[in-house]
């Protein structure tokens, strides 16, 4: 039996976190709340200004570390031409935005000769992949050993410090030897520039927020100028801070 468009809505009070696969292209969003996205060896945040358009039969971990509401779409068997990536996170716009909370009134349950539906679906999908072919640079690669995930989240929590080396191998529990290793095996990168990239991420993730003015951003990303961290952020992301707020979180 052919999949219809449909939408599915999810209000968790607590903390929570599940493994699966759908048999449909999928469209995961967040409308209240972060989620944590996880597939293969990478990781992603999901604030309300972000969304993943992810490819049918792609194994996905979500969890969220507080509340959140799950607003997303399953999309029907025909909705787009060719098959999606595997995964794809981009800013929405605000009309995307709107769309995408007006089909949380068509669940799995509504009547497939919808025709009304049936167009708006169509129309989300499209608006959904014109967005997604402008894919935003967020995610971070996933430690895989319980020393490594302990060691990356203590340096997540102080993005601002250039805290010493040593300091996250003993968190880890490792010799300094050992976790430089782990660096480059498990993330790919060395401890510099998993941090650098973890900073401009982190910022991108502000810059969506739409609050803070850039100068504290960039403190709290660890850059002592200003000017140090436009630089930066010019080059990570192809484009200043105040343009990618502007470009991004409309």
């Amino acid at each position: 039996m052919a999949t219809i468009s449909h939408a599915y809505h999810r209000v968790s009070d607590e903390p929570f976190e599940i493994e699966r696969a759908f048999d449909a292209d999928y469209l995961l969003y967040a409308s209240t709340g972060t989620f944590i996205l996880d597939i293969g060896d990478r990781r992603w945040m999901l604030p309300p200004q972000r969304a993943a358009l992810i490819a049918r039969g792609t194994v996905i971990a979500v969890r969220s570390k507080g509340q959140a509401t799950a607003s997303s779409v399953l999309f029907g068997d025909s909705e787009f031409d060719a098959p999606l990536p595997v995964c794809r996170v981009f800013g929405l716009s605000d009309l995307a935005r709107q769309m995408i909370l007006h089909v949380m009134r068509w669940d799995a349950g509504r009547p497939s000769c919808d025709e009304t539906a049936n167009a708006f679906f169509k129309a989300l999908a499209s608006v959904a992949r014109d967005l997604a072919a402008d894919e935003d640079e967020t995610w971070l690669p996933k430690p895989q050993s319980p020393g490594m995930a302990v060691a990356v989240a203590r340096m997540l929590e102080d993005l601002d410090q250039d805290l010493d080396f040593g300091s996250l191998a003993e968190a880890a529990r490792l010799s300094e030897r050992t976790l430089a290793r782990k660096f480059d095996a498990e993330l790919g990168m060395n401890f510099r520039d998993f941090r650098h990239r973890a900073r401009m991420v982190r910022a991108k993730e502000m810059l969506l927020a739409g609050r803070e003015p850039i100068t504290e951003i960039g403190l709290a990303c660890g850059f002592e100028s200003t000017s140090s961290f436009i630089k930066a952020f010019r080059t990570f992301a192809g484009t200043t801070p105040r343009q990618y707020r502007m470009g991004k979180a409309g």
